[in-house]
């Protein structure tokens, strides 16, 4: 079974992302069954710590179950948006100098978001060997820019984007979407009624096995932490964590811990420049997450209040969190929480520092036994519904199943 994936922010461990490396675990995982992937991506990324090597336009690395072929592009500034859709159409252009040969004759070519525009390359491979095309939704476009970013409807690029979306649902023969609610937006878009996976983003089980032992400590004196690691954005909302740290300044022993990088980071360490219960780290590498994990107390991590949250969400740090065995609070409109799914911590409202100050002082003052078993859930939550083992088996199903119903079509030969 050849499996063609295009996902332009594709990744590996070795380049060290802390993201988009579920294709690279899905081909692992796979390969036991004779799935071979091919995945293609671009060589610039901006979530890179370490790059792969693009000496020429096309450049392959052999993984587990299958390649990598690296698409040599231009670097960009992560906050232009200008530069991110540069790098968008380049990655395009780039795509249809790919020989054909290096395809490996696919039986199913995935796209993966975010962004939407390899599909027009897709749709060419989809008539070319007659195979179905599988749309992987991460990232709702246009209504991300629209609700998140601030962007008008009627702004050109939103249009525009509008129209690729619809385009994108129409060629697919099946979608899978990390969202639970994702169903939903795609009746508001259009009316054909489309196969829909839901297969959330996933862990590697074996990453705190892997954490390495030379994370320098946070304190020498133990402190109640709670911590927040990922990107940050602003969809984040993370000013209410800082805002919660200045209502819980009087609590010495409770401590605010942020770990990585984004747009909204900057204004997020002014807000907190006179605070000294806030801590601010570098991004560090994926690896290293889980290890300084084990030193803290709580996760935390929290959305705005928008419309686009009504379809659920999927993010990498509810699978990092459990897998270290932490209570979490979710600041968030959820309607499917993971943390209330998993039983593994406190839902509070979005927006809101109050309730986050006072989820805050409940997990401080538990009993550390109590808190330990909250954490536990979460564990046992993760091992059990988001494993790349785990959803490799969902992928498998969606692979074949989608294959099975496009070669049933009428007038197929």
């Amino acid at each position: 079974m050849n499996v063609l994936v295009i996902n332009q922010f594709a990744s590996a461990p070795a380049y060290n992302t802390g993201a988009g490396e579920r294709h690279y675990y899905l081909a692992s995982h796979l390969s036991e069954k004779g799935y071979n992937f091919t995945i293609i991506s671009g060589g610039v990324n901006h979530l890179f710590i370490k790059k792969p090597e693009t000496k020429k336009l096309f450049n392959e690395e052999i993984i587990r179950g299958g390649r990598f072929i690296w698409v040599r592009l231009k670097e960009y500034n992560p906050e232009s948006f200008v530069g991110r859709t540069f790098s968008w159409f380049e990655f395009l252009f780039k795509l249809f100098l790919l020989p054909i040969r290096k395809t490996n004759s696919p039986d199913i070519v995935i796209v993966s978001s975010m962004s939407l525009w390899p599909v027009i390359y897709a749709a060419l491979i989809r008539r070319r060997y007659h195979i179905p095309l599988v749309l992987e939704i991460r990232d709702i476009w246009p209504l991300t820019p629209i609700e998140v970013g601030g962007f008008s409807k009627n702004n050109p690029f939103i249009i525009l984007f509008r129209l690729l979306e619809r385009y994108a649902y129409h060629k697919a023969d099946s979608i899978i979407a990390v969202m639970p609610g994702f169903r939903e937006h795609l009746k508001s878009v259009i009316k054909e009624a489309k196969p829909v996976y839901w297969i959330p983003n996933a862990i590697e089980s074996g990453l705190n096995n892997e954490a390495p032992d030379n994370i320098e400590p946070i304190h020498e004196n133990p402190k109640f932490i709670i911590a927040y690691t990922g990107a940050i954005g602003f969809s984040n909302a993370m000013e209410y964590f800082i805002k919660a740290a200045e209502l819980l300044k009087s609590f010495p022993n409770i401590e605010f811990l942020i770990v990585g990088d984004g747009p909204a980071k900057s204004s997020l360490k002014e807000m907190a420049r006179e605070l000294p219960n806030v801590i601010f780290k570098n991004k560090i590498p994926k690896s290293d997450i889980a290890k300084l994990l084990k030193q803290v107390d709580a996760g935390f991590i929290s959305w705005k209040n928008i419309r686009i949250y009504n379809y659920g969400v999927s993010a990498n740090k509810y699978n990092d969190y459990m897998l270290a065995g932490i209570p979490i609070i979710s600041a968030s409109n959820l309607a499917v929480d993971p943390v209330v799914a998993g039983n593994c911590g406190i839902q509070v409202p979005a927006e809101d520092e109050r309730n986050i100050a006072e989820a805050i002082l409940k997990l401080y003052f538990m009993d550390p036994v109590e808190r330990k078993r909250i954490g536990k859930n979460g564990y046992n939550y993760v091992i059990a519904h988001n494993t790349y083992l785990e959803i490799a088996k969902q992928y498998s199903e969606c692979i074949e199943g989608t294959i099975q119903k496009f070669k049933n079509r009428p007038g197929f030969a």
